[in-house]
């Protein structure tokens, strides 16, 4: 999805004043994209954003604006979110690394709902609240045994996400008499692309979580179901239509009825809004494969070196010759800093800019960027007309000692 085409003039600018490698954010394509999703949900299903899909101020006050809630899951994340004037009956805190310490300053910040993904942690959290006399409320994750895969979020591996069910009959809820217990937490599958299988988790997490609440006696005021929506990672996919996705929410909640559902969505919200640009700096031939070297790989957008699948690529400028095979490189020491084989024009050349889609999710802050010392990239702004350079590029001066 190339929701840069119609800034191209502008563009081109900004890469002949810039020279480097940046990340390119079409605001108004994600303002449209959530108000078609908020349109159609009901007042009993409310959205959260996982910011770890990008913690971009200008991107988290679009969510803010527009109502939606923000899943922070460290201290970092919290203060990003804090300062881009999310207010905190908005915030939701997940991730299963929570110190006392941590609790502490969830509960100073007064954030809305905190997930405990441990024992510990609900007794933890019930000393903290105890001393601050405060009465949090709280989801209590659960990791589900599955079959069938594996997913960027577990699937059916062990993960630090939450405990299994038959664990949480261990609470002593004497000890967590501080707490407000709404719910439970279910998430351990991410870029699903697939409806049945999407339906088919929810109604394992659904009769799985009525099972615990009765044996645990706390309410279904809210199940939260993470998220896990997919987006195509091809130039020919289509994204999953929302509205089909809230028919089975709204049929989830007739099944298993609990008052509130809660989704936490991150890359099907914001990948389409964003573009990695990269200029090449090289074109050769290796045993018969031509190779293009980038400017930027990995340091800057490592998901192809982690999930073997690349982003939709593109040339920048408009070419009409033939298409040839190239196999994409960035500039690390490494043979894992492959950027993926894609179709491009023949004609391409050293100073052409390749366009990778669908970046607005796990770009920057999911990189290695420190590796080797090149240039972090610059973020680049379009929102109601305006271009905008928010972070220039940055040479490794700024950061080594």
């Amino acid at each position: 999805m190339k929701t840069w085409i119609n800034q191209r003039d502008k563009l081109t600018k900004v890469m002949g004043r810039l020279d480097s490698s940046f990340f390119f954010y079409n605001l108004d394509h994600l303002k449209s994209h959530l108000q078609s999703i908020a349109a159609v949900i009901d007042d009993d299903v409310k959205m959260w954003y996982a910011c770890k899909a990008n913690p971009y101020s200008g991107i988290l006050k679009i969510f803010r604006n527009l109502g939606f809630g923000i899943d922070v899951a460290s201290l970092g994340e919290l203060n990003q979110v804090i300062a881009s004037g999310v207010p905190s009956e908005f915030i939701l805190a997940t991730g299963p690394a929570k110190s006392k310490k941590y609790m502490a300053s969830l509960l100073e910040n007064d954030i809305d709902v905190i997930v405990l993904e441990s024992l510990n942690q609900a007794y933890w959290l019930d000393e903290v609240a105890a001393q601050m006399n405060r009465r949090p409320k709280v989801l209590l994750r659960v990791q589900l045994a599955w079959e069938g895969g594996a997913s960027v979020l577990g699937g059916d591996a062990i993960t630090p996400f939450g405990i299994e069910n038959h664990e949480w009959h261990k609470l002593d809820q004497t000890r967590t008499t501080h707490l407000d217990m709404q719910g439970f937490h279910v998430f351990q599958w991410g870029n699903l692309m697939d409806l049945t299988r999407l339906k088919e988790i929810w109604w394992h997490i659904g009769k799985t979580l009525t099972d615990l609440s009765l044996a645990l006696k706390i309410p279904l005021k809210v199940i939260d179901l993470g998220g896990g929506l997919g987006v195509p990672y091809q130039f020919d996919g289509h994204m999953l239509k929302f509205d089909d996705v809230n028919e089975i929410l709204r049929e989830f909640k007739r099944e298993f009825k609990p008052e509130k559902v809660w989704m936490e969505l991150g890359r099907y919200t914001v990948a389409s809004c964003g573009t990695y640009f990269t200029p090449i700096v090289d074109r050769k031939t290796v045993r018969g494969q031509e190779i293009l070297v980038t400017d930027g790989g990995i340091n800057h957008i490592a998901r192809p070196a982690l999930t073997n699948q690349a982003f939709p690529c593109s040339l920048f400028r408009d070419s009409n010759a033939s298409l040839s095979d190239f196999q994409v490189h960035g500039p690390l020491c490494t043979a894992l800093d492959k950027l993926g084989h894609f179709s491009l024009p023949s004609d391409v050349k050293v100073g052409d800019w390749l366009a990778f889609s669908m970046a607005g999710a796990y770009g920057f802050t999911e990189a290695m960027p420190f590796f080797l010392c090149h240039n972090l990239p610059a973020e680049v702004t379009y929102y109601n007309g305006d271009l905008m350079t928010p972070r220039p590029v940055r040479s490794s001066a700024d950061w080594l000692v």
